[in-house]
């Protein structure tokens, strides 16, 4: 069982569409690990999308529910992706340092842009105010997300494998050090 300091999961954050479910998934195969996509979470929890529960409570609530949601995780040796707001509540990103090594996924702006080219924003359930644009919530978060890391990794030019292999090989090194 994967174990570094005692924190015995490996949470993923990032931008929306930098990759984090994918690579989740595909660690937590490869580590013999649970996967949990904390968005999945949340629209099991209220039974409707990510997009229908943010249009109905608004982004404040939104958060609020979001980091209930992540704060009653209960697990061991999982792979943890966040949706990309999850870094917008203190209390759940507190939680989950202490459950877990915090990975960031970093997209350039310019990848996460193309990522959106043929996705409508709204059927993502991105959490931003009115009058925000992407590259406004990209700049607000980017920060957030390196406050909470333990570790970056840069995304850009890399595949899905290489980015999974990056994360395993860190954590094949660390864990050897305890």
């Amino acid at each position: 069982m994967f174990e570094f300091n005692n924190r015995k999961n490996i949470v993923l954050i990032g931008m929306t569409a930098c990759g984090k479910s994918t690579i989740g998934a595909l660690i937590a195969k490869e580590l013999d690990m649970t996967f949990i996509d904390t968005d999945l979470t949340i629209q099991q929890k209220y039974g409707k999308p990510l997009w229908q529960l943010l249009e109905d409570v608004g982004s404040k609530q939104f958060i609020i529910k979001e980091s209930k949601v992540i704060c009653s995780l209960d697990c061991t040796n999982c792979c943890i992706a966040t949706g990309g707001s999850a870094v917008y509540s203190d209390e759940a990103m507190n939680f989950l340092k202490q459950i877990a090594v915090i990975v960031y996924i970093n997209l350039s702006y310019p990848n996460v842009e193309k990522r959106f080219a043929d996705i409508d924003i709204k059927s993502r359930g991105i959490v931003m105010d009115k009058g925000t644009t992407l590259f406004d919530v990209y700049n607000e978060r980017k920060i957030l997300y390196s406050k909470y890391a333990d570790y970056t990794i840069e995304a850009d030019d890399k595949s899905i494998e290489d980015l999974v292999a990056q994360i395993i090989s860190l954590f094949s090194k660390e864990s050897k050090c305890i």
